[in-house]
């Protein structure tokens, strides 16, 4: 007897049980499968095989393309500078001419105010701020404080500052603060100013001949108050100041001036009695005290301090100059009264203190600078002014044109 598998059983055995029948169908199974294992191997190496080939091809097309790339690349380098050469020498032999010459002045400048300008559009604020504040992100610079912001860019308080002096806001060598610069309402003024003045600028208007005249006239106008102050610090220093009180002083001073006090009485004879009580001894301060009727120095004695002769009137004046130190003066008489006076001190007059002129001096050497300097700049320009003449006499005619002065 056969099994399916080709064995054979000799006739009268007993056929196999479950187990081998099993054993038998998973060894077919296997078989099986190693059949199908060799197949799909032979397919992976046939795969394998086409891709290899077919990638040699690619590459040897890809070198082939990148060859005639390169080869046309250089070709057109070639053509591109050979025709920049050819320019080049064009351009270098055009330049030296009037047209040319004109041509790369006109474009020299419009290349420096565009670069300018887009300098100006583009830069942004340094940062060597490595804090924030809490409003809004704000850094923090405490040299220069920042008060606002435009378009991304801070506003510093130097620049309000500056603007506020240019238009007058802010006097010569007054201290702007934040506080004071928004409660003077600085910061908005000036604001708006930038935000008026982009306006302009993005319409055009500084091309404008009216403007443009305008700007150059506050320019230089800037430029002269620069010089000048830069002239000013050089020549009126508190040096400068002292120099000229200390050769001047002799004016201020006034001659000499003498101490004295004094004893006020109505009538002659009181006077006399004072004077005769005060040879006996008695104390001159006790005796103003008790008779003077001069209310304003009795109670310190009759003193009157220092005075020169323009200070008091002729009589006490003359009086107090002739009478020798530590000497009483003869009675006189005045509209208060008689008096009696003692000449206590005598001395030269310090003058007028240089506390009391110092501003006075700088003011002078200010101006003193300023004349100067405008003085010598006319003579080193040969300014000439033309006014309009004034009407010709008898119906001549004034001749026009004429300078009419210099300086």
């Amino acid at each position: 007897m056969k099994t399916p598998d080709g064995q054979e059983f000799p006739a009268g055995r007993k056929k196999p049980g479950l187990s081998v029948r099993a054993g038998l169908a998973l060894l077919a199974g296997l078989k099986a499968l190693g059949r199908f294992g060799l197949v799909l191997l032979r397919l992976a190496g046939k795969f394998i095989a086409t891709v290899w080939r077919l990638a040699g091809a690619l590459d040897e097309a890809l070198w082939r393309g990148a060859k005639l790339f390169a080869h046309t690349l250089w070709r057109s380098a070639v053509a591109v500078l050979r025709v920049l050469a050819m320019a080049l020498d064009d351009l270098a032999g055009w330049l030296p001419s009037r047209s040319g010459r004109a041509y790369s002045a006109g474009a020299g400048i419009i290349l420096i105010i565009a670069s300018l300008w887009i300098i100006d559009d583009l830069r942004a604020p340094s940062s060597p701020y490595g804090e924030a504040d809490d409003a809004g992100g704000r850094p923090v610079d405490a040299d220069d404080p920042i008060v606002a912001r435009i378009e991304g860019r801070y506003v510093h308080l130097s620049e309000v500052t500056a603007a506020a002096r240019a238009s007058g806001a802010l006097r010569r060598g007054e201290t702007l603060t934040p506080k004071t610069a928004f409660d003077r309402d600085l910061v908005r003024a000036y604001v708006e100013q930038r935000l008026l003045a982009r306006a302009a600028v993005d319409e055009g208007l500084q091309r404008s001949p009216q403007v443009a005249r305008q700007i150059a006239v506050a320019r230089e106008r800037i430029l002269a108050a620069a010089y000048m102050d830069q002239r000013l610090a050089q020549a009126v220093t508190d040096e400068a100041v002292k120099r000229l009180y200390d050769a001047e002083a002799g004016v201020t001073r006034l001659g000499d001036e003498v101490r004295a006090r004094q004893i006020v009485v109505r009538t002659g004879e009181e006077a006399e009695a004072l004077i005769e009580k005060l040879k006996e001894g008695a104390d001159f301060a006790s005796l103003a005290r008790r008779y003077s009727i001069d209310r304003s120095t009795a109670s310190n004695g009759g003193e009157i301090g220092y005075f020169t002769r323009e200070m008091m009137e002729p009589a006490l004046a003359a009086a107090a100059f002739s009478t020798p130190v530590g000497s009483i003066a003869t009675p006189f008489e005045t509209e208060f009264g008689w008096h009696v006076l003692e000449v206590e001190d005598r001395r030269a007059t310090q003058g007028v203190p240089f506390a009391a002129v110092r501003d006075n001096i700088r003011r002078f050497l200010t101006l003193r600078t300023i004349e100067a300097t405008v003085n010598k700049l006319k003579e080193e320009n040969d300014v000439v002014y033309y006014p309009p003449s004034p009407p010709a006499d008898d119906g001549a005619e004034a001749a026009s044109g004429a300078p009419a002065g210099r300086g």
